[in-house]
Parts: C-alpha cells; structure tokens; sequence
C-alpha cells in the first residue's frame, strides 16, 4: 500500500511532468494533465514496485515520450 508521503511525492511529480510538457508542447496544462494520467505512463508512476517517481519529472516525461 502506498503511504500518504510517496502519493505526494508522485503526485507533485505529475505536478512537474504536466508543467514541463505544457510548455514543451504549447498546450493548456489541462489538456496535457488528462492526456498524460490516462496514459501508461501515469499508471507506471503511481504503481509504486516500479519507483518511477524516484528517477524524477524529466524520467517520467522521457518515459512519456517514448511510449506516446
């Protein structure tokens, strides 16, 4: 079960990947924020086994692209 300190450590990582692919990709952040949570990636992030929100906002955004 994840603890309430590592939901908001991803939460706050989803928080930075939306800021950064925003103004990457010129979207309103609402946009990117229901694109990327409904993507495999969001999922990875918040599956805390795989501790993709220990690597950080610029991992889970290379991730993102990757698989987009």
């Amino acid at each position: 079960m994840t603890n309430d300190k590592t939901l908001f450590a991803m939460d706050l990582t989803t928080l930075m990947v939306v800021e950064q692919l925003s103004k990457e990709t010129d979207q309103p952040s609402e946009k990117v924020l229901i694109d990327f949570m409904e993507s495999n990636t969001a999922k990875t992030l918040y599956d805390d086994s795989t501790k993709l929100w220990w690597d950080g906002p610029s991992a889970t955004v290379e991730e993102y692209k990757r698989y987009k």
